[in-house]
This record gives structure tokens, C-alpha cells and sequence, in this order.
């Protein structure tokens, strides 16, 4: 399978479709959401601010003249069409001359005319019309007065005798102005645009995501069979604790997603026994893909049948294997051991369960050191002697070089993928280079599923048939027994603190 059809368009249906456009949605739309608010803000600010309110004043009348018109000499103070029309035209030079701006200012008493003066002649009724606009109601009145009053004595140097008669004038200034503001519908109008074009673009960009959504898309891009699918989990609300943590232990958590787990518990247990594998490495592409719930909840499974199972955690960078847990004990982890600082090490027990946890509170930001030491394969030596199966939570294989370090103690590796989460190339690039430092991969699990987009779905698989709760112990009421192992009941069993006597003086069995 050569690697542009691995990175090719995946066969997504309508539900995959739906499903990357929600969780781009989620994703990007305050992103969108804010840049609307923020461009129809601006908007409205930009408009606003150079909004000019203009005020009109206007009045009609009649003119006589004694121009070489007989039109214009009529004693009717009605005038024709065609003589309102001359007027109209001569209008802009009488208004507009040296002596009839003087004149309008000396009326006025101002040092300059505060509006523009035009006259239109209106329709057929022969009838002269003044229109003054300003940015002041009162100035565009005051003008409209002064021009009226002013304008026989200024147009008798031009047109010669001149008389008007008023037919209509306003007798006070304009209380609303001619222009309106549309700062604010053309700040929604701009933020209802950008908006619309952000959600195209989530949906193109959705359109565009190569992601992993089923096991036929892993089958395309990695060769490699899905172990197991993983619903997305939400809690009952039957407490008000919302930081229960997400394990099988949980009797809020879904029975699908138990279920699931002891399916991936099953294929994993028949195939590491029948290779006499028993150190097994989980780990993703990115953070965030759930790897450290299966690897927790796979480790619980598989104590709840009995089996002698620790749970080591193996991110150096960031031990988080105890708050998924729910343990909160001071405790010392692979840093402190492998580093030699550990005073008082223990391994730790955890509730409800047989499991041992490996898993401290200091970190360290240069972990390669303290993973590539004769100490570290020690140690995983003597917990493959003494256990059934070795679990290990590493970091994300994708950003950081720890796993592929890691995994050389350990016999098989999980791969978890999160649906609709890295970027194909992303997990093709990981997988690649996994697979040049010869790390074996048992498969992967498709993490955090949601019905309809698996193709094959998870709701018909596993919501029908099973009648049962899987949790443990007597106290949760749940539906069967495990073996519990303390070093008394058989010499093949180990304790914590063996275990952990054996860890801090190494060689002291030989």
C-alpha cells in the first residue's frame, strides 16, 4: 500500500461528516465566534465615528424677473416650466457669487456659510424650490432664511428686477436629519457575514481533516487491526464527586465501556500468553488520546482475573497514572528510582484492585538518561520474573523520542487513536518510526468512539446481550469473583513489599 493512498481521502459517510464539522465546531467556533464580534465591533466603531448627521431646510416659491425673457417678465407669480427650469440652472451662479455670499454672511452675522444651497425646479407646477443641508439644524434654517431674504437684491445685479413670492417655508429648523446612521446594522450586517464565513471555512476545514473514524480507516493507513473500539464515556450523575476517575471501578461509568475494555482485555491476554509475552507498552500519537485510561483500565481487567499485574508510569515528563486512579499518597516513582533518590520507595497499592502501581511525584524534563541506564532494564527484568504482565503508560510517541526507548525492554505494543483526533500523516509518520526501531505492534484501539461514525457502530455490538455490571469486589455488588494474590497463599505469589524490597537492593535473590 503505497503512502498517498494511506493519506488519501478516507471513505467517510454522512455521520463521519456530521461528526468532524461538530468537533471542529466545538473546537473553533468562539475562535469565529470572536472574530465576528470583534470585525462588527469595528464596524460599527469605523462607521460610527465618521457618521455626519445632515440637516435640510427647504422652502418653494415664485419668481418674476425682468431678464430678456418675455417668459421671465409674466406678472403671474406662477412661472412656466421652462422659465423654473432657467432659473434652477442660474440659480448656482447668483447664490454662489462674491456679492450674494457676502450678503447671506452679513445676515447671518457669521465669517462663513455653514451648508451648501441648491434649488431644483419642481415637476410641472412652474414652482421654484430652495434647499439648504447642513450638519446644524439651526444653521441650515438660518441659511434658508437669509438666502430668501437676501435673494432679490442679489439676483437683480444678474437677472435684473427680481421678485419672489414665498409659497411654502418652514417656520422652524428640521428636527431629524436626512442621512441616518447605520453604524449598527452595518456592524451586524459585517459581524453576521464574518461569522458566516468563519463556519464555511470550520466546514471546509472539517471537509479537508484526514482522520482516523473506524477500523477499515486504520485497516488503509496503518495495516494494522483495531484491537478494540472504546465509546466515549460519561459519567452517571449519581454523585456529586465529578472528579471520579474513568476506570471499570467506577460503578458511574458506562457498562459499554467496560465491556469494551474486557473485549480488548481478551484478544490482548490470548495473544501475549501465546508468545509467553508479558511486558507490554501503551502509547498514541498526541496527548489527549486516552492512552493512559487504557492503560489503566486494561491493568485493572486483567488484576480482576486474577493475574499478578503492575501498572508502571512511564512518562518521566508528567506522572498522572496516580490522579487517574484517585490516589493521592506521597509515593516515589521510575525518576526517583532510576535516579537514586528514592528514600522509603514503595509500590503502591491500589483500591478495589490487586493491581500494583509504579508511579511517583517528581518529574524530569531530560528522562532519555534515566530510561537508557542498566537500572531501568533491571528493574523491568526483575517485574517480568515475578509477574504475570507488566503494563506501561509511555508518553506520546508522536512529539517525544521516550517511548521508542522505553519500548526496547518491553515484548509487544498498544497504539492508541483517538477518533478524529491527530492528523493521519501524523499517525503514519509515528507508526513508521516505531517500526524502525523494531518495535512490535500488537494493533491499535480506536479510543473515545461515537455511535454512527465507526461504520460498524458500538451501540449494536455491545448495547444488547450482556445483562451484567462489569465491576469488582464483594462490596459492589457486582457480577463475579477474582483471585486475590498475597504472598501467603502460594509460593508462586509476590507482595508489594517484596516486590519493592527486591526493587531497592537489586541482585539481593541472586
Amino acid at each position: 500500500m503505497n503512502e498517498n493512498e494511506n493519506l488519501g481521502i478516507l471513505n467517510f459517510n454522512f455521520a463521519v461528516i456530521v461528526h468532524n464539522f461538530l468537533s471542529a465546531a466545538r473546537r473553533l467556533i468562539w475562535f469565529v465566534l470572536a472574530a465576528a464580534i470583534l470585525a462588527g465591533g469595528y464596524r460599527y466603531w469605523s462607521v460610527n465615528r465618521s457618521y455626519s448627521p445632515k440637516y435640510a431646510a427647504s422652502a418653494s416659491f415664485a419668481v418674476k424677473a425682468s431678464y430678456a425673457s418675455n417668459t421671465l417678465t409674466t406678472q403671474s407669480p406662477y412661472i412656466d416650466a421652462v422659465a423654473a427650469v432657467y432659473l434652477s440652472k442660474t440659480f448656482p451662479y447668483v447664490i454662489k457669487s462674491e456679492n450674494a455670499q457676502q450678503m447671506i454672511i452679513r445676515e447671518l452675522d457669521v465669517s462663513y456659510i455653514n451648508g451648501e444651497i441648491t434649488a431644483t425646479s419642481t415637476g410641472d407646477t412652474g414652482l421654484f424650490k430652495m434647499t439648504v443641508t447642513s450638519n446644524s439644524a439651526q444653521d441650515a434654517y438660518s441659511i434658508l432664511l437669509a438666502t430668501i431674504h437676501t435673494y432679490e437684491q442679489a439676483a437683480s445685479g444678474i437677472l435684473g428686477d427680481t421678485q419672489i413670492t414665498v409659497i411654502n417655508c418652514p417656520t422652524s429648523p428640521p428636527r431629524a436629519p436626512v442621512n441616518k446612521n447605520t453604524a449598527r446594522s452595518s456592524g451586524i450586517t459585517f459581524c453576521a457575514m464574518v461569522f458566516a464565513l468563519g463556519t464555511v471555512l470550520i466546514l471546509l476545514f472539517s471537509l479537508t481533516r484526514k482522520t482516523v473514524h473506524s477500523a477499515e480507516d486504520l485497516r488503509k493507513l496503518l495495516n494494522l487491526k483495531c484491537l478494540a473500539y472504546i465509546p466515549k464515556v460519561r459519567l452517571k450523575r449519581r454523585t456529586k464527586n465529578s472528579d471520579a476517575p474513568i476506570t471499570i471501578t467506577n460503578a458511574r461509568v458506562d457498562p459499554v465501556f467496560n465491556e469494551s475494555i474486557r473485549n480488548l482485555r481478551v484478544k490482548l491476554q490470548k495473544t501475549l500468553e501465546s508468545s509467553d509475552s508479558k511486558v507490554l507498552l501503551i502509547t498514541s500519537t498526541l496527548p489527549n488520546e486516552g492512552k493512559t485510561t487504557i492503560a489503566t483500565n486494561l491493568a485493572l481487567s486483567l488484576a480482576s482475573e486474577g493475574k499478578r499485574v503492575i501498572l508502571i508510569d512511564g512518562d518521566l515528563r508528567k506522572q498522572s497514572l496516580k490522579g487517574s486512579l484517585g490516589v493521592k499518597e506521597p509515593s516515589a516513582g521510575l525518576v526517583e528510582v532510576l535516579s537514586g533518590s528514592a528514600q522509603n520507595f514503595r509500590l503502591l497499592t491500589v483500591p478495589h484492585s490487586t493491581m500494583l502501581l509504579l508511579s511517583g511525584d517528581e518529574t524530569t524534563d531530560t528522562p532519555q538518561r534515566l530510561l537508557d541506564s542498566p537500572r531501568m532494564k533491571q528493574i523491568i527484568d526483575l517485574l517480568r520474573t515475578k509477574l504475570d504482565f507488566v503494563i506501561i503508560d509511555s508518553p506520546p510517541a508522536g512529539i517525544l523520542s521516550d517511548t521508542a526507548t522505553m519500548a526496547k525492554y518491553t515484548d509487544a505494543t498498544v497504539y492508541v487513536v483517538r477518533q478524529d483526533h491527530a492528523n493521519s500523516a501524523q499517525i503514519l509518520d509515528t507508526i513508521q518510526a516505531l517500526s524502525s526501531d523494531n518495535v512490535t505492534l500488537l494493533g491499535c484501539v480506536l479510543n473515545h468512539t461515537q455511535a454512527g461514525t465507526t461504520r460498524y457502530g458500538y451501540g449494536s455490538k455491545y448495547g444488547a446481550g450482556y445483562g451484567y455490571g462489569y465491576h469488582y469486589g464483594k462490596n459492589y455488588g457486582y457480577g463475579y469473583s477474582y483471585k486475590r494474590y498475597r504472598a501467603d497463599e502460594s509460593d508462586d505469589e509476590v507482595s508489594a513489599e517484596e516486590l519493592t524490597h527486591e526493587i531497592n537492593n537489586p541482585g539481593a535473590t541472586e
